[in-house]
């Protein structure tokens, strides 16, 4: 089933586009991907997703932590977080395949209330990325996924309840509790999200725990502990994170100058910025941003793809 799901996502990327590269389809929130050759690392944002590979393997890292999958896994992305993306196995002969689907909180949290038995009670993994086999349910489920992406008005009925599907069986494998607890109301998961959420509002601007922690409903001790778990990064790198990363987006897709990118992100210092920049890409802002402008195509795509 895992070849034939492969054939299916090289057929769909063969309809659109020619050779390597992204598709986005007409299925909401679903993107394809094939690459022939290794590529450089990309920091991106990784929203709440469900990600498989067919062929090949890819390396997520965030902060400190290295989650590796390849053909027949799944990643399973619970929280919204920053990462560095890259794929470790492509070539002519054997190209990186794989696609990724954007989890609907609405169906999720419906599925999830008319179940007659809750999700696997097993203790769930408290960080937000959770590798998985992928089994023949969700690759059937893709499939049918697929067989509409290239009929608007199929996609407009169908979706639903393929997407319905999909959150079932999410819900009833290995990963399930880790989803339960991304849409159920107030649990652990969804107050760091209500904070998540506060940051991407007000990363330019400073804030402190104790203001997250208040938004959340949580204390400042419970609420670092829980962030932390969750995404591997204490509050204020994320923040760190999220504002190197619109600093970069300014200066590649605008063509901000570095130090008027950085005062827009909130940062004070522009030697602060160029320092904390260079540590988080590998070069300077200039020297980087040069280097990603020559191939602003592809690393557009991927921004925009976040996979």
């Amino acid at each position: 089933m895992l070849s034939e799901l492969n054939d299916t996502i090289n057929r769909t990327l063969d309809a659109q586009i020619t050779g390597d590269g992204f598709c986005l389809t007409a299925v909401p929130g679903l993107t394809l991907m094939r690459f022939s050759e290794l590529l450089a690392p990309q920091h991106m944002q990784y929203q709440p997703k469900l990600c498989l590979v067919t062929q090949g393997a890819k390396q997520v890292m965030v902060a400190d932590r290295v989650v590796t999958y390849g053909a027949g896994q799944s990643l399973v992305v619970t929280v919204e977080v920053p990462v560095v993306s890259q794929a470790l196995e492509a070539s002519r002969d054997a190209p990186f395949v794989g696609a990724s689907l954007s989890l609907d909180p609405a169906i999720l949290l419906d599925v999830v209330t008319r179940m007659n038995t809750p999700p696997s009670s097993q203790p769930a993994e408290a960080f937000g990325l959770m590798v998985t086999d992928l089994d023949a349910q969700i690759m059937a489920s893709f499939q049918r996924l697929l067989e509409v992406s290239g009929q608007p008005q199929a996609v407009d009925i169908l979706y639903p309840a393929i997407m319905r599907e999909i959150s079932y069986w999410l819900l009833t494998g290995p990963a399930g509790h880790n989803v339960a607890r991304m849409v159920l109301p107030e649990g652990q998961p969804q107050r760091i999200a209500r904070a998540i959420a506060h940051l991407r509002e007000n990363f330019d601007v400073p804030v402190s725990v104790p203001e997250l922690a208040s938004a959340s409903g949580m204390s400042p001790s419970s609420f670092h502990q829980h962030f932390k778990a969750l995404t591997s990064m204490t509050p204020l790198q994320y923040q760190k994170n999220l504002r190197l990363l619109e600093a970069r987006r300014l200066m590649v897709a605008h063509g901000e100058k570095a130090g008027v990118a950085a005062i827009a992100v909130g940062y004070e210092s522009a030697s602060q910025f160029s320092r904390e920049y260079a540590r988080m890409f590998g070069a300077p802002p200039r020297r980087e941003t040069q280097r990603a402008k020559a191939d602003h195509s592809r690393t557009a795509a991927q921004m925009e793809a976040s996979f």
